[in-house]
């Protein structure tokens, strides 16, 4: 926390943003004055702003008297005034449970549900799936030469596809499925995927190399297709707001959006922590006047993904953060 911030000051600075990020107008002293501190002068906090403007905090556009936030005031008021905001998380819980029958389904469309809530554009990228966990893999006999492979994990059926079986005895899925399970079952895909499982095949599974082997396409193919996954959602909320009058404004954000790597960059985060904020081009390059709010999701306990919100600098971060935590909770403590 900056020490240089007197108790009035912060309040200054705290009423400027919450009023700039409602009205998009350079905000004058006297704004201030009638609306948070009317026991303050005009005067007094024309000094304060005058300060403020000397310390970084804020700008003074050339056509204007009043000031408006630089991002090391959206760094200050995102640390030090945002607690967690009242939202109705009953409704925003009966909303997600009446349009989507699973936490799997959620997590899939956690990017639209956050661009619904909070009218901004919304990313979603899968996690890494090298730690997914198998529960079980089960074949179910089609009678027709073929049997549809069901493939289940702590984060539910990742995979339904028909193979075709050998030529086979009476029990032979049977058997079939108590390998598979006795094989699998409890294991990562890093670990069922890694060369020496394969070759473990040789000596005690050979009668049924045909199916473990479609097994483990189906799992190369899925762990492929994770790879780099990331969805967008609602990229033209952007023109929703007044920033979209700036051409350059616009063009950032549309090559911005438009660019994966870039984007699953930028949400990624080394860093023990649940959210992730980066705000203006100082915070991360190609976020020129935009900021990016990013929250990592768990399913029982394991983290299955990351979800962001990229708009205008001047974002609603309490809305943002608050939509971003309650849906965390909600997908954490929800049963498939």
């Amino acid at each position: 926390m900056d020490e240089r911030l007197t108790e009035r000051k912060k309040k200054v600075l705290q009423a400027l943003i919450d009023r700039y990020i409602t009205s998009v107008e350079p905000i004058s002293s006297g704004d201030i004055q009638k609306k948070y501190l009317p026991d303050v002068s005009p005067a007094t906090i024309r000094s304060e702003l005058s300060h403020l403007e000397e310390m970084g905090y804020l700008i003074k556009p050339h056509i204007s008297a009043g000031r408006v936030p630089s991002s090391k005031a959206y760094r200050y008021y995102v640390e030090n005034f945002i607690s967690d905001e009242d939202i109705d998380l009953e409704q925003l819980r009966k909303n997600i449970s009446q349009n989507y029958d699973s936490v799997v389904e959620i997590v899939r469309n956690g990017a639209k549900i956050v661009s619904d809530v909070t009218n901004y554009t919304s990313m979603l990228m899968i996690a890494n799936s090298d730690t997914l966990t198998i529960k079980d893999i089960k074949l179910l006999d089609m009678y027709d030469g073929s049997a549809l492979v069901l493939i289940i994990t702590d984060s539910g059926v990742i995979k339904d596809k028909e193979i075709k079986l050998p030529k086979i005895e009476d029990n032979y899925v049977e058997v079939a499925n108590g390998l598979l399970a006795k094989s699998f079952a409890g294991k990562t895909l890093s670990q069922i995927l890694s060369s020496q499982m394969q070759v473990d095949l040789d000596s005690e599974l050979e009668d049924f190399r045909q199916i473990f082997e479609g097994v483990f396409e189906l799992l190369s193919e899925y762990k492929k297709s994770r790879e780099g996954q990331l969805f967008v959602e609602g990229a033209d909320k952007i023109f929703d707001y007044p920033e979209s009058k700036n051409y350059d404004n616009v063009k950032n954000f549309m090559s911005l959006v438009g660019k994966k790597e870039k984007l699953q960059e930028l949400m990624k985060d080394d860093a023990d922590i649940e959210f992730s904020i980066k705000i203006g081009a100082e915070d991360a390059a190609g976020l020129d006047n935009m900021a990016l709010v990013s929250a990592k999701y768990h399913v029982k306990g394991k983290e299955v993904g990351q979800l962001g919100v990229i708009g205008p600098e001047r974002m609603d971060y309490k809305k943002v953060l608050s939509v971003l935590k309650q849906l965390g909770k909600i997908i954490d403590n929800l049963d498939d």
